[in-house]
């Protein structure tokens, strides 16, 4: 596959190369299958086999038909791993002590890598190896078995009482009317693939348009409903086809060229498209990422604790020049002050604004007043009842009467609710006054202790509680956008809602646990909550971030901790390294981004291996390694070690949450991808019209 000629591409610079790419890819959707089954039908699906045409008009059942020349064999799988390379490290680890062979079989329906050893001719014969395994430290093995050379190739596809013997190696299904095709509760476009693999059993493939394709792709990688930002999503959609067209071919010799788990690229097919991911992908059609004319390894993960890594850290084949660690967060705040003092508290300052003051003295009077006055803005009839205390008892009374709230005690609250919401009620409280108190708790309009007089605090609460519950204040939570034009941007519900900013408005910030009046440092995606009243807005409250301005911070693994037993990590430890056992481990070195790049571990016996790069990761399984090991050994309990982190994923190349952070920030996708990937260029592809023959 090369560069040819020049050509443009929306967005796309006139000298930019093209390289033309095949007008189908195919997916591995899984293998190694005894039997393949498919739904029938929605109508228009029409199979190919051995150069037939059947109309499909009840499901079909495909099975493999070759004859064996030589025998199977049996073989003991001794792990299934997420590192293709601690695979490959114990395959030959196990050939060189048991004398047997071994081998690596990725498995695309489970994203895992198959560690398999010997070939014996009789279960007994691995059994007894497996044994062996067993006392060497390999626990869990198990025996499995392989068919041994195939004759001709043949497919047996059955269709209600009928069936049939076809030599081929391939069955192929299309959808006519574009409703898809069904594979295991899923839906594909384009064409499903039965293909008999070499060792006589069946792979699913979809065969698939390369657009069509990241149209499975994106959501899944990137869930448009949380990620949101158009220009984050073509980001990840030109990472995803950059991706894709980079690795075509993976796996020529399964009948497929890229796989449909992380190990590749996670693909769900039809039913998880959206009409956002859908424009972000047909906005950034043909689009992919190149460095010295040559498509770029445009690894992405999810969140980069901060700061992405050089490429050989965690992948230590690897030395791409593009693929360097860079800091996932920018300079810069915006401001946005208030009116007040600092350290004025909320929400008493905003009930002081919106209702008569209460004064130095809060006397049953002036409450009764304000609290007439809020049934006024509600818009609820005058009252005519009189406050006669600050007691609880009178005031709940008072609050159910001018509000009318009886109604709703009586609906909303049963007997069985008084002893599980009312702590230690007074002793002549009668059912009313504990109906109306356990509606006023679990409405959140009143509570405390149910035998004190409220503080002054807890009645500004009950006011801002009230206004809230009559409408006279709209609460509306969301996520910071930006100001422009003298307009506060905020995020909520799916949309953007853009409020003016006026003289009045008042600003607070969460101080340990309140909120009081102060001047807001604001980054686009950090967490508000507006006060409005008749679509003007009163007062902003900011929840600090506490894991500061990185722009994955969104991410709910931007930071974490693990605790793992010495036993749990002995037992993990031993899947990979059988034998070694572990009394301790060494951190070696670290990247740019702190991230652990070798490890040493000490088994039982102070034996020691290395282990580096991604592996660190599934060794100790760890969201990332990004973090710190502490040892700790508790009076009581099992010693262990407590490891803290950010980051999930490996932390190469594009951050996911990182981009949306960007794009909420006002970047495009263009700024987006030529941060994470130094030097790249965005370029074209175009479609070849040749159609691809059948086979590996």
């Amino acid at each position: 596959m090369g560069w040819v000629g020049p050509g443009l591409s929306p967005a796309v610079a006139a000298d930019a190369p093209i390289l033309t790419v095949p007008p189908f890819l195919r997916v591995g959707l899984a293998t190694d299958l005894n039997q393949v089954s498919l739904p029938c039908c929605s109508g228009g699906l029409v199979a190919e086999v051995g150069g037939r045409r059947v109309v499909i008009a009840s499901p079909v059942k495909v099975e493999p038909a070759a004859e064996v020349v030589e025998p199977g064999s049996y073989r003991i799988q001794a792990a299934a791993l997420k590192d293709e390379q601690q695979a490959s490290r114990l395959a030959s680890e196990l050939e060189e002590t048991l004398g047997e062979p071994a081998d690596v079989v990725f498995d695309a329906g489970t994203d895992l890598y198959r560690v398999r050893v010997g070939r014996f001719e009789t279960r007994a014969a691995a059994e007894a190896s497996r044994d062996k395994l067993v006392f060497r430290g390999v626990g869990g093995a198990w025996v499995v078995t392989e068919k041994g050379v195939l004759g001709e190739a043949a497919l047996k596809v059955s269709q209600g009482a009928r069936s049939a013997v076809v030599e081929s190696r391939w069955l192929r299904v299309r959808s006519e009317n574009g409703e898809g095709i069904r594979f295991q509760g899923t839906r594909y476009r384009g064409r499903l693939l039965v293909y008999l693999n070499d060792r006589g059993r069946l792979n699913v493939i979809n065969e698939v348009a390369l657009e069509d394709y990241l149209r499975g792709v994106v959501p899944r990688e990137m869930g448009p409903e949380v990620y949101d930002s158009l220009e984050a999503l073509k980001a990840q959609s030109v990472a995803a086809r950059t991706y894709t067209l980079r690795n075509l071919g993976e796996f020529s010799q399964e009948g497929y060229d890229i796989c449909a788990t992380p190990r590749c690229q996670v693909y769900a097919g039809m039913d998880v498209e959206h009409p956002l991911t859908d424009q972000a992908i047909a906005e950034t059609a043909g689009q992919v990422l190149s460095y010295n004319g040559e498509l770029v390894d445009s690894l992405y993960s999810s969140t980069c604790g901060g700061h992405t890594e050089n490429v050989e850290v965690i992948f230590p084949l690897k030395h791409e020049p593009y693929l360097r660690g860079v800091a996932c967060l920018e300079a810069g705040v915006d401001r946005l002050a208030g009116r007040l003092s600092r350290g004025v508290p909320f929400p008493g300052s905003l009930m002081q604004e919106l209702l008569p003051p209460a004064g130095l003295d809060e006397t049953p009077e002036v409450l009764a007043a304000r609290l007439e006055h809020l049934a006024l803005l509600a818009g609820l009839p005058v009252p005519t009842d009189q406050l006669a205390s600050l007691e609880r008892r009178e005031l709940q009374r008072f609050i159910g009467s001018i509000f009318d709230l009886a109604v709703e005690a009586q609906l909303f609250v049963a007997r069985e609710d008084f002893p599980y919401l009312l702590d230690h009620p007074p002793a002549e409280w009668d059912e009313r006054d504990l109906r109306l108190a356990a509606f006023l708790v679990k409405s959140g309009l009143l509570a405390g202790d149910l035998s004190q007089p409220l503080t002054e605090q807890e009645i500004e609460e009950t006011l801002f509680r009230l206004a809230i519950y009559l409408r006279v204040l709209e609460e509306v939570g969301g996520r910071y956008q930006g100001l422009t034009g003298g307009r506060l941007q905020v995020r909520t519900g799916g949309k953007t809602r853009s409020l003016p900013l006026t003289t009045d408005l008042t600003t607070f910030r969460r101080s340990g646990n309140q909120f009081v009046a102060s001047p807001l440092a604001l980054v686009a995606g950090d967490r508000l909550t507006l006060y409005t009243r008749d679509e003007k807005l009163l007062a902003v409250t900011h929840q600090v971030d506490p894991d500061g301005v990185a722009f994955d911070r969104t991410s709910n693994m931007s930071s974490w901790t693990r605790f793992r037993t010495d036993k749990e990590l002995a037992d993990l430890v031993n899947t990979r390294f059988p034998g070694l056992g572990f009394s301790n481990l060494v951190i070696l070195s670290r990247g740019v981004s702190g991230r652990v790049g070798r490890i040493s571990l000490v088994g039982a016996d102070g034996r020691e291996v290395e282990v580096e790069g991604l592996a660190v990761r599934w060794t100790l399984d760890l969201p990332d390694t990004l973090f710190t090991a502490k040892r700790l050994t508790p009076p009581s309990g099992a010693a262990g070690w407590l490891f803290t982190g950010r980051g999930w994923g490996h932390g190469v190349g594009l951050c996911q949450v990182g981009a949306y952070g960007m794009g909420l920030r006002g970047h495009s996708y263009r700024d987006i991808l030529e941060h994470f990937y130094t030097g790249v260029e965005i370029s074209a592809v175009e479609t070849s019209g040749v159609e691809r023959a059948p086979g590996p």
